[in-house]
């Protein structure tokens, strides 16, 4: 498996339970990220909605946005192990 494309920027929000999901599968790969809640912070809106994209977990690694639907389908395209227990299923 190839590794974590670095930077990973992780955009969340206030209340969304799939941002809390992808946000504890990358701390239990132990993939290093950063994390911008879109909800308190107005330059990370801004930031998410120069990627086109306006919802969350959306990550970004190096030059890709990634509408994160599945922990473990963002594992395999970050090239990480998914450790979670739930996947959102």
């Amino acid at each position: 498996m190839e590794p974590v494309v670095r930077p990973v920027t992780l955009f969340t929000q206030a209340g969304c339970q799939d941002s809390t999901r992808v946000r504890d599968c990358l701390v239990s790969a132990q993939v290093r990220f950063v994390e911008r809640n879109v909800s308190t912070d107005p330059d990370a809106a801004q930031a998410l909605m120069a990627t086109g994209l306006f919802a969350t977990p959306l990550v970004l690694a190096g030059d890709h946005a990634i509408l994160v639907t599945r922990p473990r389908d963002l594992a395999q395209r970050l090239g990480f192990v998914c450790r979670c227990s739930d996947d959102g299923e």
